[in-house]
């Protein structure tokens, strides 16, 4: 979704083929408000942000992150923690994780070599740090 309430709520409006006329009087709200809202010239109070999540059958927080990112934008990780391929090196290392390679499973000997390897790296690295 895009990252202002305004940009978010002009999207979905016009999207739905909808007018601010339309919109503002199905949420009961004033279409003087609602251009406010769309050129960010003002952010709409958390109230008219539920109604209108629930006009559009839209989950409010969505809505809600947006106009009030410090309350309700959910915290992420740090970039470099946040990689879809990221691997823990304790669940790497872990008795109960089983490890594999082409859709074969690493056998316990290897795995264990594995995390004397993974283990003997970050040993020697906080050595140099």
């Amino acid at each position: 979704m895009e990252n202002t309430i305004g940009s978010a709520l002009r999207r979905i409006r016009k999207n739905r083929g909808e007018s601010i006329v339309e919109v503002a009087k199905a949420t009961h709200t004033s279409p003087a408000s609602f251009t406010k809202w769309e050129n960010e010239q003002n952010v709409p109070s958390e109230r008219s942000v539920r109604k209108l999540a629930e006009y559009y059958d839209m989950d409010p927080l969505e809505l809600l992150a947006l106009a009030y990112p410090d309350k309700y934008a959910s915290k992420e990780a740090p970039a470099e923690a946040s990689t879809a391929n990221a691997i823990r090196v304790e669940d790497i290392i872990a008795p109960e994780t089983e490890l594999s390679y082409n859709g074969k499973l690493i056998p316990a000997s290897d795995k264990n070599l594995f995390a004397a390897f993974i283990s003997g790296i970050l040993l020697s690295k906080k050595d140099v740090e």
